[in-house]
């Protein structure tokens, strides 16, 4: 009788320890997905989950509010008067809406470009005991113009309205007719967040992945000389 009280509690001991045991809410492929497509290619569907993921690690509340129609118009305006800074008053006033138009075309490449997970290990965190860090290797490749449409040439303060328009227009097909591919080898953590029997893989800085990016896709043009 003594033996099988003992099997009895080995076994409650067992199924208590299973019945505390942290699970993941998503894995940290998973979870890493919904940041890429959240924070790089601005889509509205992987916003909307991954706040939902996030909710029960901030109290409930929306983890990230972003409205990416307005920064990105807000992103193509700073880009735009920088550039047109360079040219002539008139030039550049007659030449805003071709602008626009060419940076929405190079944005909008950059947010296409598509993700690869290519290996992912999970190891402890030496810096908080009996927690993990996901390690993260991936590619991102982007397509881009094989040759990109040389600027005006000279005094840029003398250029004409027809020939800066000319360029411009012509860059946004190259962007349009993109028809080379570059991919870059890139390396993200996530750390293991716990709340109560749930494990959340999160990142205090998620525009790294976007920053770590930006340099590699801007030097990817090629262009005619």
């Amino acid at each position: 009788m003594k033996n099988y009280k003992i099997i009895f509690l080995l076994l409650l001991t067992v199924m208590g320890q299973q019945l505390m045991a942290q699970t993941e809410v998503k894995k940290p492929k998973e979870a890493f997905e919904l940041f890429f497509g959240t924070f790089v290619n601005n889509d509205d569907t992987a916003l909307n989950k991954l706040n939902d993921y996030l909710k029960p690690t901030v109290d409930g509340q929306t983890a990230y509010q972003v409205d990416f129609k307005e920064t990105s118009q807000e992103m193509i305006n700073g880009s735009v008067d920088n550039f047109l800074a360079a040219f002539p008053k008139s030039t550049a006033a007659d030449c805003k809406k071709e602008a626009e138009d060419y940076f929405k075309a190079m944005f909008g490449n950059f947010k296409t470009g598509k993700l690869t997970v290519k290996d992912l290990k999970v190891v402890p965190n030496e810096y908080v005991e009996g927690q993990k860090i996901a390690e993260i290797n991936y590619s991102v490749s982007f397509l881009v113009p094989s040759k990109l449409t040389s600027g005006p040439k000279g005094d840029l303060k003398k250029i004409k309205t027809e020939d800066l328009k000319k360029y411009l227009i012509q860059a946004v097909q190259d962007f349009k007719k993109a028809d080379k591919t570059v991919t870059t080898d890139q390396k993200f953590s996530l750390y293991e967040l716990k709340e109560g029997d749930k494990i959340y893989y999160w990142n205090g800085s998620p525009d790294e992945i976007v920053s770590n990016l930006t340099d590699f896709y801007f030097e990817s043009f090629g262009a005619n000389e």
